[in-house]
């Protein structure tokens, strides 16, 4: 262990040497992930010990200025880490300057989306205040990326732009949240969203295309060093032409020089012209999203179309459900089907339909309910619910059947945010659960009874 902090304090001094100086280091990638890479792994005692006895004295020694960011992984056990790490009689904790976390929670579907995992982003941020950790803590979300593969290799102007926008729904989630800032995991990348030599291909805001550049000749499509092939089918990208492709949000001017450039690169730099260095989250919160207000949007009768929202890509096991006033997009589009599941519809990255069902029971790691398998032979984890009208209360109560627990302590609740929601407040994404029928948490409101339509927030 001194020897790899050792290595670690060169590493750093052999860049310092060249003129570029670290703003800071993690012990390690992912420590929690058994990676196919180059990698070590560490559980919290483990990387408490290193930072404590070995790189953190290192450091402290011979580049005194890099800051050390504990963590670096996902959302679901930041908490965790935190509780024990940061705890002041902790001998890590004073070498610890902040805390990287990942936006992948929650399994391994890497689209990005801004409601997954943001409440433990506020359990970190109210944590960190019980523990009276220094104000000067830095919160930084160290990586983000969608994946698989890029939104010219999907060649379908839907994917790059839900891609663009779910992008900048992480960044300002986060940012709300209490995050310090947001790296984007990579800059540029090949068409199919390499090299990479373990096929784990991702997007990036712009793409090197050499072989679409003005004059090219011979350039293949794929260049020597890319190993991975077209491990997700062709690149409809390629097949589209320069006009086309400029009309999809991708300029010509940069299509000719061989450069791909993607709708997400405009939402980035949208938000980082404007959201400069000590910039601060303003608390604020959209209650309605067209003059009429959120009248027959979540639930409302079959075959009504309702504006907005594009496609649904979050209809998909695993994901974290979270509730947002009514307005309307597709993720807010519920059925209570013939078995009585509330099941939602979408589409994979390339437009292949998706459906999941609500779950029963509240993730450990993130602490609410996550969208499942309908398949109830496959696993039984989907809830099945009742919608009880409570005409004296102009309310309903959406309550679990099928649960051993008396249906007055089964009723679909919205648990808000630790640290008062950050700046969307407490109902911007709190979380769904169950909870007692009586508890003022329960979450839906009666519009109109005869259509089923819910005022008040709902799923996201």
């Amino acid at each position: 262990a001194k020897s790899w902090a050792l290595f670690l304090s060169k590493f750093i001094s052999s860049y310092a040497n060249h003129g570029i100086d670290f703003y800071g280091i993690t012990p390690q990638n992912e420590p929690e992930f058994p990676a196919p890479w180059d990698a070590c792994a560490y559980d919290p005692a483990s990387e408490g010990d290193f930072i404590a006895n070995h790189l953190g004295p290192t450091l402290a020694k011979s580049h005194p200025n890099t800051k050390i960011l504990m963590f670096d992984h996902n959302k679901d056990h930041v908490v965790q880490w935190a509780q024990m790490l940061l705890d002041s009689d902790h001998p890590a904790s004073k070498y610890i300057d902040g805390s990287a976390i990942h936006w992948y929670a929650g399994g391994m579907d890497r689209l990005l989306d801004g409601a997954q995992g943001n409440p433990n982003m506020h359990r970190m941020v109210s944590e960190l205040d019980v523990m009276n950790v220094d104000k000067s803590h830095i919160l930084l979300g160290s990586e983000a990326c969608h994946c698989p593969s890029t939104g010219y290799a999907g060649g379908n102007l839907n994917i790059a732009w839900a891609r663009a926008t779910r992008n900048a729904h992480t960044i300002l989630a986060d940012l709300a949240a209490g995050s310090n800032g947001f790296i984007e995991w990579n800059l540029i990348l090949d068409s199919v969203g390499g090299p990479n030599h373990l096929g784990n291909m991702c997007d990036s805001p712009i793409l090197a295309v050499p072989h679409r550049a003005l004059g090219a000749v011979d350039i293949p499509d794929q260049l020597f060093f890319e190993h991975a092939g077209h491990p997700f089918g062709e690149v409809h990208g390629d097949h589209k032409t320069r006009e086309e492709l400029n009309s999809e949000g991708f300029p010509a001017k940069f299509l000719d020089l061989g450069i791909a450039v993607q709708p997400m690169y405009y939402y980035v730099g949208h938000i980082t012209r404007f959201v400069r260095p000590g910039s601060r989250a303003v608390h604020a919160l959209v209650d309605e999203s067209s003059p009429d207000g959120p009248k027959s949007r979540t639930f409302r009768p079959q075959e009504q179309d309702v504006p907005g929202g594009g496609i649904n890509d979050l209809a998909r096991n695993g994901i974290e459900a979270t509730l947002w006033p009514c307005e309307g997009s597709t993720r807010q589009e519920w059925l209570l089907n013939e078995e009585k599941q509330l099941q939602v519809f979408g589409h994979d990255w390339l437009g292949v339909p998706t459906t999941s069902c609500l779950g029963k029971v509240a993730d450990k790691d993130m602490g609410g309910l996550m969208l499942t398998t309908c398949n109830m032979n496959e696993s039984g984890s989907s809830g099945l619910f009742e919608v009880v009208p409570i005409p004296e209360k102009h309310r309903v109560n959406i309550v679990l059947k099928n649960s051993k627990v008396d249906s007055k302590k089964s009723c679909l609740v919205a648990q808000p945010l630790m640290n008062n929601g950050g700046a969307y407040g407490p109902r911007g994404g709190a979380q769904v659960n169950i909870g007692s029928c009586g508890h003022s948490w329960v979450c839906c409101v009666i519009l109109h009874l005869k259509y089923d339509v819910l005022l008040g927030y709902f799923f996201h």
